[in-house]
C-alpha cells in the first residue's frame, strides 16, 4: 500500500472528510488532495503532521506492514483498548484470546 492509500484509508477510517483532515493537520486542501492522489509524497514535516492529526505514527503511514482494520467500529474500540492499562488491559487481552479461540475451534470443527 502507497503513503497516499495509507492517508486517504486512514482518513476514511476515523471519518474525517479531507478539509478537517487539512485544518488538522494544517496542511493547504490542494496540497493533501495531491498528497492522496499520489502526486506528491509529503515532506518529513507534513508526514508528522498528518500523523498527528489521524492518530498514528509516521511508521504506520510509509509502512505497508501494518494491518488494516477495516471495521470502523472495531476500530474506534481497539484504539480506545490500547489506551487502557494493568489489571484492565489484562481482562481485555485474556477474553480477546479467549474469544479469538473459540472461534478458531468452531471453524475447525465446522470444516
Amino acid at each position: 500500500m502507497t503513503i497516499a492509500e495509507r492517508i486517504r484509508l486512514t482518513r476514511q477510517q476515523k471519518d474525517l472528510s479531507q478539509g478537517d483532515l487539512a485544518k488538522a493537520s494544517e496542511i493547504n486542501p490542494k496540497t493533501l488532495s495531491r498528497y492522496e492522489l499520489g502526486a506528491s509524497i509529503p515532506p518529513a514535516d507534513a508526514l508528522k503532521a498528518l500523523a498527528d492529526a489521524l492518530g498514528v505514527t509516521t511508521d504506520y503511514l510509509v509502512s505497508d506492514n501494518q494491518v488494516q482494520i477495516k471495521d470502523k467500529d472495531l476500530l474506534k474500540k481497539f484504539e480506545v483498548i490500547q489506551d487502557i492499562s494493568g489489571d484492565t488491559r489484562k481482562v481485555i487481552d485474556a477474553f480477546l484470546d479467549l474469544a479469538i479461540r473459540d472461534f478458531k475451534a468452531k471453524q475447525t470443527y465446522t470444516s
